[in-house]
C-alpha cells in the first residue's frame, strides 16, 4: 500500500473508528464481535480509498454503508432458525427512544433496512407487502426520527 493510501486510511481511522465502533456495537451488542467487524471494515477501506477521497464524499456515511454490508453477512451466517429468531428478538433498537415511538411494523421495516441491510424489495417480500407500502412505512420512520430530533432542539 502506498504511503498516501496508508496515511488516508490512518486519518479515517483516527476520525471515525470510535463512532463506527459505537454504531456496530449497537447492532451486535458484543464488544469483541464489534471490534472484529470494525477491523473487517477498515481492512476493506484501502480497496475503496478513492471513493473516500472524492470531493463531497461523506466518510462516515461511506463507512456505515460498508459496516452495514458486513453486518448483513453477520445476520446471514447465523447457524439455525433458533439463533436467527433469538437475534431478531434482541433488536438493538429497543433502547432507542426514536424507535420506541414507532409501531411494531415501522420498527420491523426500519430494523430490516437500516441494520440488516435488506432492500425494500426484500422487506416487501418478507412482509407480503408492496414496495410502495414498505417505502411509505420507511418514510414514516424517518418522519418520527426527524420530529423527535426537532422537538429535542426546541427544548434545549
Amino acid at each position: 500500500m502506498s504511503q498516501s493510501k496508508l496515511s488516508a486510511v490512518s486519518t479515517l481511522y483516527a476520525n471515525y473508528a470510535a463512532k463506527l465502533f459505537g454504531y456496530i456495537f449497537e447492532v451486535v451488542k458484543n464488544q469483541s464481535v464489534a471490534e472484529q467487524y470494525l477491523v473487517a471494515v477498515f481492512n476493506d477501506v484501502p480497496n475503496e480509498i478513492d471513493d473516500f477521497l472524492k470531493t463531497g464524499a461523506n466518510a462516515l456515511c461511506r463507512l456505515q454503508m460498508m459496516a452495514r454490508k458486513k453486518l448483513s453477512e453477520f445476520f446471514e451466517t447465523l447457524d439455525n432458525e433458533t439463533d436467527k429468531q433469538a437475534l431478531q428478538n434482541l433488536q438493538p433498537l429497543a433502547n432507542n427512544k426514536y424507535v420506541a415511538m414507532m409501531s411494531p411494523l415501522q420498527q420491523q421495516v426500519f430494523y430490516a433496512i437500516h441494520y440488516r441491510g435488506h432492500t425494500i424489495a426484500q422487506v416487501a417480500a418478507e412482509l407480503s407487502k408492496s414496495n410502495e407500502e414498505v417505502k411509505k412505512v420507511l418514510k414514516q420512520c424517518f418522519t418520527i426520527i426527524r420530529n423527535g430530533r426537532d422537538n429535542e432542539r426546541l427544548h434545549r
